[in-house]
């Protein structure tokens, strides 16, 4: 087992932190701050005419560290690199005004356009501009996005997801983005949840396993975060998705910081559906501390800056039956029933006496059940056993650690170097694993990360600038179960007995980046050329299948001892893999007029297959349908094109329409493409020799459970009939996304935009699995088994000198159009907003190739019939065709220039939130058991039956929608299924059902998130702030998809735990100075 010492932590800490000071002294390494702003624009006189030689200045006020330039030849200019934050900027020429902008806000990877016009003269000018930061027209790019200061930012209310007021959230603010199942719980752009990327000051921040965010993102930390949805500049790839940028705070001139503690308690909250349908009377006890703090100042004034944060996170409770899993079990006189259930065909008296055994924990888990919902009687050998659905409570308490240091150092007046060490340790019991029952066959979740990134910037000239970067990131993972030793059995659409038949699992990996990026003006064009190499590392423990597993199509099967497949691996899988990936890019904004940019861009990428994704080496193997080694692929050439057209001065009507600057028309076309994540090496990792996975046949198997085959001592020969292999394919590809928009943004008055676009995209090598040799199921043999019994039959695979060949193959297909409207009122007044609605249309024919609970249970991961994909095309499982979110910010200005205690008591008041809607998830309702005799070993069952436009259908008696329906399951409903003699749906559909893919859509979402904030002065520099957050303020449940298995008892119920919990409040108070 992976170990790591949980008392080393603040040791490694403190050792990583003098490492870090240590190369900041030494290292003159190289800043890619990617994420960095523009400032740019034309100087002209009062006749229009350029003036070249203007000397312009921008100085940061935190720091009041300036940088200069001067206007070209064709009177342009622009500042590249420049950092987060607000901005005195001056144009002085001789025999010219000098004019002076008291504050501008530039913002992450946003150009301001400042196009000035100078007067004749020597009289100084002084203009005040953007009262505090806000929104800014987009005139030299066509990137649709939305950005987010750190005043709004910690304003915000946010969820305790998984622990953390995590930062990433906010994408659901920005267009086109929806709430989604899936990896990161957004979809942008209609794209797979997996598909968007993350980082932290330009460094990489993505898991390399799962594509997830790696290092959790505090608000205290960030400066600002910019949410890019479709990104034309070709320094930004490696994705589909949205671009997450985060950047962390810095320290200035003066000495600030703030401690705070933010508290949730059980007596606050109201008891949520999942605890009062397990007949709780009170919400379970709980409490929730997050204690930290930060600071940040000068070193030296002017030169060099620190900031550094530590939060510590706990949370106590006791058992809750939100933090379980609904499963479907006998009650206790269905219980009491079984061992007078008739033995099935050909069982043996021992064989029922070992299942009854592998049971004897229900009549304990029984004093633990307040109630039993969807009460039927399911037939087995014509006995009728009473069913429920429970969920049993179990705790989930959890200790984080959240660490952020940074050091910004000016060497010269052209030389910026910066080091940043980020820490995020997470310790969760009871996180993973079964949580059917209680803490019997759960695992906990041991998680500890750490980066490093150290930058550097170079003015060369006035026409030159090179940003370099280096980077270290290490992240340990492990997760130590329950109980490491039962097999796992899983019967279809009732419960799972032992653990994760994925553990144990745990892995190391490591990141080791380096990015340069030069930027050079030349007349009108600012050209901008650069790399960003990659090494990955990873050491990985798969033991998948390696405690054995059981797959069982129905309770029936499961006590007459049938099962559908057991698949035993002998040993683990343990590998080390490492590769290299490899991005390039060559970006040309061409300022053709004043008013009129052009965006050219080009990216390559290239990233070498680790281990071949483990493909067979061995001839032999390869010879009975075993793919070799993947290739890697060598042909990423991504172009990127981008127009931008602000019209300066237009006449007549059109200044009317359009306004003088106050129009920006912007639209593109780019090529994006997806990595193949590490994920896959889990997969493929346990493949013959390297590891022995022995599949026995369903009549082998019958009567054996819960022994398992004996593990050999040495490799045995390869049997290509019995040994299951899954390999990704030789010619495997990056997933790519062609991605188009066209946009109108309009100012409206000085402190709102209104922006209205098209965006769509269309998605070809998506990632998908597939088995090769399937079983293949007559017409006769489906006869056979209507006749009988017994719902199971082995049917002979296509090819069957071979066993099961499951290939994972980038063949899958997506295409998405929206049209989405934004609007933006920039902070005037106390009041800030920002709302976006979105009108899509997601079409796929795969949304995922592996198990994503909340994702694949609606949607099966898995073809119905593999000789037919075509007849998966259907709307996406991400598909969400309507979506509204709004957010807010308002400080109240009641008694603010009242006196002192009138001001205290009722002034400094604020408030902030957000709400948003959007469309239920589409569902997909299959039999439940393998219908179509494809012998699929993934457990997924992804046959279909057939529609029945006459057959009775109910939706939710309350709500109307599909949070639950009724349909019988015995012909007369809406989907039809053959039935066994025994009532039991059997392996009797060659080619499955006429249903299609994701033809229903679960019930709608919305949730409001609301604060209100109390500001207190107590001195000088000195304010105190109390906080509630609410989330979900109304309390409004937010239902999963319904059960769509029609073998489940609870068919048509929602089990499921809801997307949103019940309302929680979060009291805060924060100290600042």
């Amino acid at each position: 087992m992976l170990q790591f010492r949980q008392s080393k932590v603040f040791a490694l800490l403190s050792r990583s932190i003098a490492l870090g000071l240590g190369l900041l002294a030494v290292v003159h390494m190289g800043e890619a701050q990617l994420v960095r702003g523009f400032v740019s624009g034309t100087v002209t006189d009062t006749t229009n005419a350029i003036i070249a030689g203007v000397q312009i200045t921008i100085t940061n006020k935190a720091t009041n560290i300036p940088r200069d330039t001067v206007t070209n030849d064709v009177g342009f200019y622009r500042f590249v690199a420049v950092e987060p934050g607000d901005y005195s900027v001056e144009f002085k020429l001789a025999g010219f005004e000098t004019h002076k902008m008291d504050r501008i806000a530039v913002q992450t990877a946003q150009e301001i356009v400042i196009n000035q016009t100078l007067s004749v003269g020597g009289v100084t000018a002084e203009v005040s501009v953007l009262e505090t930061p806000g929104v800014e027209l987009q005139k030299t790019t066509a990137t649709i996005e939305r950005t987010f200061s750190d005043r709004l930012i910690g304003e915000l209310p946010f969820q305790v997801y998984n622990g953390v007021r995590d930062v990433t959230r906010l994408a659901l603010l920005a267009p086109t983005v929806s709430r989604a199942n899936g990896s990161n719980e957004f979809s942008a752009n209609g794209q797979r949840a997996r598909n968007n990327s993350f980082s932290v000051d330009g460094v990489d921040n993505n898991d390399l396993s799962v594509t997830t965010n790696s290092l959790r993102i505090i608000p205290e930390a960030v400066q600002e975060v910019q949410v890019q949805t479709t990104a034309y500049s070709a320094e930004f790839g490696r994705t589909s998705g949205a671009q997450f940028s985060a950047i962390t705070k810095s320290g200035t001139n003066e000495y600030h910081g703030e401690a705070w503690e933010y508290y949730r308690g059980n007596w606050m909250e109201p008891l949520n559906l999942t605890n009062k349908r397990a007949k709780l009377t009170e919400t379970p006890r709980f409490v929730l501390n997050q204690v930290g703090g930060d600071v940040g100042g000068p070193i030296v004034r002017e030169r060099t800056f620190f900031f550094g944060l530590l939060e510590g996170n706990r949370r106590r409770e006791a058992a809750n039956a939100a933090n379980a899993t609904s499963v479907n079990v006998p009650t206790p006189a269905g219980y009491a029933a079984l061992p007078t259930i008739p033995l099935g065909n050909g069982q043996s008296a021992a064989s029922r006496q070992a299942v009854l055994s592998a049971l004897s924990f229900l009549p304990e888990l029984h004093s633990q059940v307040g109630n039993y919902e969807n009460l039927r009687n399911v037939p087995i050998n014509n006995i009728p056993v009473q069913v429920g659905t429970i969920r049993i409570p179990l705790p989930q308490p959890s200790n984080f650690w959240y660490n952020v240091v940074r050091i910004d150092h000016r060497l010269t007046s052209r030389d910026n170097l910066t080091y940043r060490y980020h820490l995020d340790k997470r310790d969760q019991p009871n996180i993973t694993g079964n949580l059917g029952f209680g803490t019997r066959f759960t695992a906990a979740q041991s998680i500890l990360k750490q980066n490093h990134a150290i930058s550097y910037t170079r003015t060369v000239n006035s026409r030159l600038l090179n940003e370099a970067r280096v980077a270290y990131t290490r992240g340990f993972l492990d997760f130590p179960e329950n109980d490491p030793k039962s097999s796992t059995a899983t019967i279809s659409g009732f419960f799972t007995i032992g653990g994760s038949n994925g553990f144990p699992q745990g892995r190391v990996e490591q990141l080791y980046q380096f990015q340069d990026v030069a930027t050079y003006l030349a007349g009108r064009h600012s050209f901008k050329f650069g790399l960003d190499v990659r090494r990955n590392k990873l050491f990985g423990r798969f033991g998948t299948n390696s405690k054995g597993t059981w797959t069982f199509g129905s309770f029936a099967d499961f006590l007459n001892s049938t099962p559908s497949s057991l698949i035993q691996a002998i040993n683990e899988a343990t590998f080390e893999a490492s590769h290299w990936h490899h991005a390039y890019f060559f970006q040309d904004d061409l300022k053709a007029t004043k008013d009129l940019t052009f965006n050219f861009g080009i990216r390559y990428e290239y990233s070498m297959v680790p281990v071949g994704f483990f493909g067979a080496l061995d001839p032999a193997i390869r010879a009975v349908g075993v793919p070799g080694p993947a290739r890697p692929d060598r042909n990423n050439w991504a172009p990127r094109l981008g127009i931008a057209y602000s019209p300066g001065a237009p006449q007549g009507i059109w200044r009317n329409l359009l306004g003088p600057g106050k129009t920006s028309v912007r639209g593109g076309f780019g090529m994006t493409y997806d990595v193949l994540f590490y994920n896959i090496l889990a997969n493929t990792a346990n493949n013959y020799p390297r590891v022995v996975t022995q599949i026995t046949p369903a009549e082998e198997a019958a009567n054996l459970f819960p022994t398992l085959a004996p593990k050999v001592a040495t490799v045995p020969p390869l049997n290509p009939v019995t040994f299951r292999f899954i390999n990704a394919s030789e010619d495997i590809q990056n997933p790519t996304t062609h991605f188009w928009n066209l946009s109108v943004q309009r100012e409206i008055r000085s402190n709102y935009i209104f922006e209205v676009g098209y965006t769509g995209n269309r998605s070809y090598h998506q990632l998908r699995q597939r088995e090769t040799n399937p079983g293949v199921l007559t017409a006769t043999q489906a006869a056979a088994v209507i006749a009988t019994d017994n719902a199971n039959i082995t049917v002979p695979r296509l090819n069957p000198n071979w066993g099961s060949r499951v290939l994972l193959e980038t063949t899958s297909n997506a295409e998405y159009h929206a049209g989405y409207a934004k609007f933006d009122r920039r902070m005037s007044k106390g009041l800030q907003i920002g709302a976006n609605y979105t009108w899509s249309a997601n079409l796929s024919d795969n949304d995922e190739a592996f198990t994503v609970t909340d994702l694949t249970a609606s949607t099966p991961q898995l073809p119905q019939d593999y000789f037919n994909l075509r007849n998966e095309w259907s709307r996406s499982a991400f598909d969400r065709p309507h979506r509204f979110v709004v957010h807010y910010m308002y400080e109240i200005p009641w008694f603010a220039s009242s006196s002192a205690a009138l001001s205290h008591v009722f002034g400094g008041w604020g408030i902030a939130g957000f709400t948003e809607f959007q469309s239920g998830q589409p569902f997909t309702i299959v039999t439940g058991v393998d219908t179509a005799g494809v012998r699929d070993l993934a457990s997924a069952f992804p046959g279909r039956p057939n529609y029945n436009p006459n057959g009775i259908f109910k939706k939710d008696q309350v709500t109307d929608d599909l949070r639950t329906f009724t349909t019988p399951v015995d012909g007369t409903g809406i989907v039809v299924a053959p039935l066994g003699r025994n009532g039991i749906l059997a392996n009797s559909m060659p080619g499955g059902g006429n249903l299609g893919r994701n033809t229903f859509r679960g019930p709608s979402f919305q949730n409001w998130n609301f604060a209100l904030t109390k500001k207190i002065s107590i001195q000088e520099g000195w304010q105190v702030q109390l906080r509630s957050d609410f989330i979900n303020l109304w309390n409004h449940n937010n239902f999963a998809n319904p059960e769509s298995k029609m073998s489940s008892p609870s068919f048509g119920s929602n089990t499921a735990t809801l997307i949103t919990d019940a309302r929680q409040i979060l009291l805060s108070a924060k100290i600042r100075f």
